[in-house]
């Protein structure tokens, strides 16, 4: 009997690994600008605004792959001032655990690029033995710790294929399904990211990153590193004025 046992065990785990799944999540992000004298600016409230507006993703996982990309959606809000995003600015994300590999897209100014690397932990987690629900599956918790007053709470769901989880937030031994932003104790609602849908599909088509020139995480770290002394000269030449 406990042969039987381990072997539905296994079995099932087999199955549930391989299972194609589609994840919906809904991000805040409000930007938080740092003035030189160390000090937070404060934003008008406008664009605070804008940026409360939830963006949404989609993971798609299947087979040790995974591609996360922004799902554009109308926005019916009127009134509200556009915010153009230029800069350095990072995009959609394929993983390939088969391979140990990934690609991003990023924009440098109105410059895209596919940026390919081997996957890495961005993060130091700090494993945890609380527990919880969520969506119905249950959830352990992780903690990123940025300084003493800045961290991050993370859930990951043991059942579901490991490793995978929106953005950076991967690596971890189940999938990443909700997360957090704790500062000076309290939960900071100027980031969340959470999902808000478990899908599992018969078939599944990944979507695809734009078309563009793909480099090495070395001459994308060159290019940003160029872009950012260009900009630091821009931003003392009018200062100066």
């Amino acid at each position: 009997m406990k042969y039987l046992v381990i072997f539905i065990s296994f079995f099932c785990s087999l199955v549930q690994a391989q299972e194609a799944l589609e994840i919906e999540y809904e991000e805040v992000s409000i930007p938080r600008i740092i003035g030189k004298d160390g000090k937070e600016e404060s934003l008008s409230s406008e664009v605070v605004k804008v940026f409360a507006l939830p963006k949404n993703y989609l993971l798609q996982i299947n087979k040790g792959k995974s591609v996360f990309t922004l799902i554009e959606r109308v926005n019916n809000e009127q009134g509200l001032e556009s915010v153009i995003m230029l800069g350095l600015l990072s995009y959609n994300i394929s993983l390939d655990f088969n391979q140990n590999k990934m690609k991003q897209e990023w924009m440098i100014e109105h410059k895209k690029f596919i940026v390919s690397d081997t996957i890495s932990t961005h993060y130091k987690y700090e494993l945890t033995q609380v527990k919880s629900t969520y969506l119905g599956f249950d959830v352990k918790q992780a903690v990123v710790k940025y300084d003493d007053n800045n961290k991050s709470i993370i859930w990951y769901a043991p059942s579901l294929p490991k490793r995978f989880g929106p953005k950076e937030f991967i690596n971890l031994p189940g999938l990443v399904l909700k997360v957090e932003s704790i500062r000076n104790g309290i939960i900071d609602p100027s980031y969340s990211l959470k999902a808000t849908s478990v899908t599992t599909k018969d078939h599944l088509e990944f979507k695809k990153l734009f078309k563009a020139k793909e480099i090495s995480k070395a001459e994308f770290e060159k290019l940003k590193a160029d872009y950012n002394q260009q900009s630091s000269n821009e931003y003392q030449g009018v200062d100066k004025d």
